[in-house]
C-alpha cells in the first residue's frame, strides 16, 4: 500500500493567534462631548482608493479628555463643522458613526489645526472650575519642577506670583487670576498647554488623555 503523504500546513499556531500586533481598539464614550474639526466627505486625500472606495469621515475632538478622533460619518446627513454635542446626540442623528482611529495632530487637516486654538480657548471656559483647581491645588512634578511652570509662558517669577497670591487666597475664576497676577489670559495658557500635549511635545500631561488611551 502506497504511503499517504501529509500535506505540509506550516508550523503550529498557538490557540487564538493573529499575525501582526495586536491593535486596541478605539472608541469614544457616548456621554463625551465633542466637536467637529473637519469633514472629509470623500475621505482623505492621500487615501490609495478610488473616490467612490473611500470611507467619509470627520475629525473630531472630546471633552473634556481632549483627544482626537477620525469617525465615520453618515454622507446624507446635514453634519456641520464646529457642531457640537454629546457622541450619543450624534449618533441617535444618524450623522456620526462608529470610531476609525485615535489621531495626532499631525494627522489633522489645515482646517482642523486652525480651528483647534479657538475652539479650545472656548471650550476651556465650560470647565473653568476644573481648571481653577489646577491653578490652586497643583504641586511640583520633580524637585525642580512645579506643574505650573508647564503652562507657555510661565517662568520662575510667575510661578511664585501665582503661588503667593493663591497661599493669600484662592482663585475663583480666570478673572480672578487676572485681576490679582500679570496672567492676562489662563484660559488661552490652559488651550495652547493642551495643543502641545496634542503635539506629543511634552514630557508630562496634564490635561490630554491622548497618551493614556493608547
Amino acid at each position: 500500500m502506497m504511503e499517504r503523504r501529509e500535506r505540509y500546513r506550516g508550523p503550529p499556531r498557538r490557540r487564538n493567534y493573529r499575525s501582526g500586533p495586536k491593535q486596541k481598539r478605539q472608541f469614544i464614550k457616548k456621554f463625551r462631548e465633542i466637536i467637529i474639526l473637519d469633514l472629509l466627505l470623500h475621505g482623505h486625500p492621500e487615501e490609495d482608493k478610488p473616490s467612490w472606495a473611500k470611507t467619509p469621515i470627520a475629525q473630531v475632538l472630546t471633552f473634556p479628555d481632549f483627544v482626537l478622533y477620525e469617525v465615520k460619518v453618515n454622507k446624507a446627513s446635514n453634519v456641520e463643522v464646529q457642531e457640537h454635542k454629546t457622541y450619543e446626540d450624534f449618533l441617535n442623528e444618524e450623522k456620526l458613526r462608529e470610531v476609525l482611529k485615535k489621531i495626532d495632530y499631525k494627522e489633522l487637516t489645515n482646517t482642523s489645526k486652525a480651528l483647534i486654538q479657538p475652539i479650545l480657548e472656548k471650550e476651556v471656559l465650560k470647565y473653568e472650575e476644573e481648571f481653577i483647581n489646577f491653578f490652586n491645588n497643583s504641586t511640583s512634578i520633580t524637585p525642580r519642577m512645579h506643574a505650573l511652570k508647564l503652562l507657555p509662558g510661565i517662568g520662575q517669577k510667575h510661578m511664585w506670583e501665582l503661588l503667593e497670591a493663591r497661599e493669600r487666597q484662592k482663585f475663583g475664576t480666570f478673572q480672578d487670576i487676572a485681576d490679582r497676577t500679570s496672567i492676562s489670559n489662563p484660559g488661552k495658557l490652559i488651550a495652547q498647554r493642551i495643543i502641545k500635549e496634542l503635539q506629543r511635545d511634552v514630557k508630562y500631561y496634564l490635561f490630554s488623555k491622548t497618551q493614556k488611551y493608547e
